[in-house]
């Protein structure tokens, strides 16, 4: 059931824009149920923002959303002539603002509002945000069945959080949203909009130094969120992670609740390995003298770090260790977050969502244990560039093979990209401009038995190299 409901009024008031003569006729409807930036996903009765994105302008689409059945539509510069008439036919009324972004960002921080029945979590970090996200929307379902609304993917910026504020219902009981950054003061604009009721950090890594300067700066900005969380709110964050102390001063005098894997943490987590077709670990809070063995499909010590962040917030919203331990069973990632693959007797495994050197290397512990019970081993390691990581780029990517070289030094590497191209030609290593230049050499090498690991950074779109899902073995 909708809950979202912005009257004629409503809308002038809270975007600042008026209203184009001849306005919302009397006998039309009172206002909009529903608001989207979407010509595409329009449905009767909603309001139509016409937005200016990178890719494409919403003005472009204002008279394809009235004719899909838009009760209005919003726009910040005045449509031509032969549109606006379109517009008038159809009744349809043009509210005029002066930023078409702005004003869906402020309809959304509004909706979540009047909202308040539902519990905001907020997630940042440097990576495993979406993997977190995923594992508390699960552990908060054990609670709130049917209940909790998540983010859609990881549509985790400006545009993508006020989409999935509006998204809020009157059943809804608590709400799990992403939230990314690759430049300073985005968290902090993103936190104005959620008002979270509790902010999250996964993790603080070396990702998008090049607009960050250093671990600090990326700490500083991921610790807006918890700066921005409710006064009366909850912050958890890694207590073992670096910066760890501007973590909590961000945090202020707001609860604090931390997780790591040192007996400092308030919940500990203590990773055992694989276990039938995932992998166990332990969840510990040793100050209630509380344990739980948690058995999931997933792999990897960084993963069950994570959901040490996702058991953080659960049991601060009073979930038994058990319904924890239940939720985090049933977690599912998206794609291309160490996904798993056999086609034609060839293990893939596909972790090319993004990289940096903290995830590539979580990434590659995972696969190198994945792959240690094959006999013989049979390793592939495709590494792509990690992207954004400013003056400091070339040496993380010589230092990120050199330890490949010292961890797995019986597999065999397959660089991609310039700055992986650059430090590979110090050690003697072929490398290949990009994904297409590599396909032959990827998929030629593919062999029955053979381990194949995928990852870099999102901008070469190295899934292209791994055989369609639907050639996947049964």
């Amino acid at each position: 059931m909708s809950a979202l409901w912005f009257s004629w009024d409503d809308l002038r008031r809270i975007t600042g824009g008026d209203w184009l003569a001849p306005g919302p006729r009397p006998q039309s409807a009172a206002g909009v149920s529903a608001v989207c930036d979407d010509s595409r996903a329009i449905r009767p009765g909603a309001l139509f923002m016409a937005i200016r994105g990178e890719a494409a302008d919403g003005h472009r689409f204002v008279a394809s959303a009235a004719a899909a059945g838009a009760g209005a539509v919003c726009v910040c510069q005045d449509p031509d002539a032969e549109t606006l008439a379109a517009l008038r036919s159809r009744g349809c009324p043009v509210l005029r603002v002066a930023d078409t972004l702005a004003a869906f960002q402020r309809l959304a921080r509004e909706h979540r509002r009047s909202m308040r029945q539902v519990v905001v979590v907020g997630i940042t970090g440097s990576c495993g945000k979406t993997s977190t996200k995923e594992m508390l929307a699960a552990v908060l379902a054990r609670r709130y069945p049917g209940a909790v609304l998540k983010t859609e993917g990881n549509t985790n910026n400006h545009f993508g959080v006020p989409r999935n504020l509006l998204r809020l219902e009157a059943g809804h009981r608590a709400a799990v949203i992403e939230m990314g950054t690759n430049h300073p003061g985005e968290i902090a604009a993103l936190a104005r909009l959620a008002e979270p009721d509790l902010g999250v950090v996964s993790t603080i890594g070396a990702a998008h130094l090049e607009y960050f300067g250093d671990l600090a700066g990326v700490a500083r900005e991921k610790g807006d969120l918890l700066a921005l969380t409710a006064g009366t709110g909850i912050a958890v964050l890694p207590c073992e992670a670096a910066h760890a102390d501007i973590l909590r001063a961000k945090a202020g005098s707001r609860r604090v609740v931390t997780f790591g894997t040192g007996p400092g943490a308030d919940v500990v987590v203590a990773y055992e390995g694989l276990c039938g077709a995932g992998a166990a670990f332990t969840l510990s809070w040793p100050r209630e003298g509380r344990c739980v063995r948690v058995e999931w499909p997933l792999v990897g010590a960084h993963q069950a770090l994570n959901a040490g962040a996702a058991a953080a917030v659960g049991r601060a919203l009073g979930l038994s260790p058990e319904e924890i331990a239940l939720g985090l069973g049933q977690t599912a990632l998206p794609a291309m977050r160490l996904e798993r693959r056999t086609v034609a007797g060839v293990n893939w495994v596909n972790d090319a969502y993004n990289a940096n050197p903290d995830s590539m290397r979580a990434g590659i512990e995972s696969f190198l244990e994945l792959s240690a019970a094959a006999a013989p081993v049979d390793r592939v390691m495709v590494l792509g560039d990690m992207l954004e990581q400013g003056p400091l780029g070339q040496a993380a990517h010589r230092e990120l093979l050199r330890w490949v070289a010292e961890r797995a030094g019986g597999a065999a590497v397959i660089p991609i990209g310039a700055l992986m191209a650059a430090a590979a030609a110090e050690i003697g290593l072929d490398a290949y401009p990009d994904a297409a230049a590599a396909a032959a050499v990827v998929r030629g090498g593919a062999r029955p038995g053979r381990w194949i690991f995928v990852k870099g950074s999102r901008g070469l779109h190295l899934e292209a190299l791994l055989p369609p899902r639907e050639e996947a073995d049964r």
